[in-house]
């Protein structure tokens, strides 16, 4: 009873660090999407997501999708966020842009601003603006997507985003613009938290199955020494 007793307490002891692991692990996130659903045009519903993922180390990629009947403004646009730390200038890179059927590279923010006020959204600690370099008479993408750099960069460190928008889909723009932000609305944890702990639940599984095997042989010897007193 004696060894049974101490194999449950392991077992009991590895159940408490695997959930520990686990909590700990979800914390921690790979990518993460911001919906669109809060503008200053008084739009119903979301405009768009922003969905900013881990693609490397101090690296993360930022795509940018509107939705059916909005685009995002490039020349004189913006594209802002909070909760990171260490952007500059140079910090973008890889910028391309898609309108229609039109897709496009070689993108670049023209101007970079620290501590911008983004309409009734408030400050942003870091803002990307003035977006150039689209093939003529394209003032509006559909989707935008470029890549951050910068020391300890991560997706989970961003806690806000904010865009310029047109109110059309395609390269035209439309006869509005406005600005959208949101909170974040999505996590995904890092796969090596799922293999983690489906690793931990099968070594967990191979332990209690031990525990009750060594006890079930124990009762058996135990009986068997019983009948031969008897």
């Amino acid at each position: 009873m004696r060894v049974f007793a101490a194999k449950s307490t392991v077992a009991i002891a590895a159940i408490a660090v695997l959930l520990l692991i686990c909590c700990v692990s979800t914390a921690r996130a790979d990518s993460i999407t911001f919906d669109l659903t809060s503008n200053n045009l008084g739009i119903a519903g979301s405009v768009g997501t922003v969905a900013i993922s881990d693609t490397g180390a101090n690296q993360v990629t930022v795509a940018i999708t509107m939705n059916p009947g909005f685009s995002l403004k490039l020349p004189g646009g913006d594209v802002a966020f909070n909760g990171i730390s260490g952007l500059t200038a140079a910090s973008v890179s890889d910028v391309t842009g898609n309108a229609g059927m039109i897709g496009f590279t070689g993108l670049s923010f023209k101007q970079f601003f620290t501590g911008k006020n983004i309409s009734q959204f408030g400050t942003f600690a870091f803002d990307y603006a003035n977006i150039k370099g689209a093939p003529n008479g394209v003032v509006s993408a559909d989707s935008l997507t470029f890549v951050l750099t910068a020391s300890g960069l991560s997706a989970s460190q961003f806690t806000g985003v904010a865009v310029h928008f047109c109110t059309a889909s395609g390269a035209g723009c439309g006869p509005n613009t406005g600005f959208a932000s949101s909170t974040p609305i999505t996590t995904v944890p890092e796969p090596g938290t799922l293999s983690l702990i489906g690793t931990g639940l099968i070594g967990l599984a191979a332990m209690v199955r031990r525990s009750f095997g060594g006890r079930h042989n124990e009762s058996g010897r135990h009986h068997r020494g019983e009948s031969r007193v008897v």
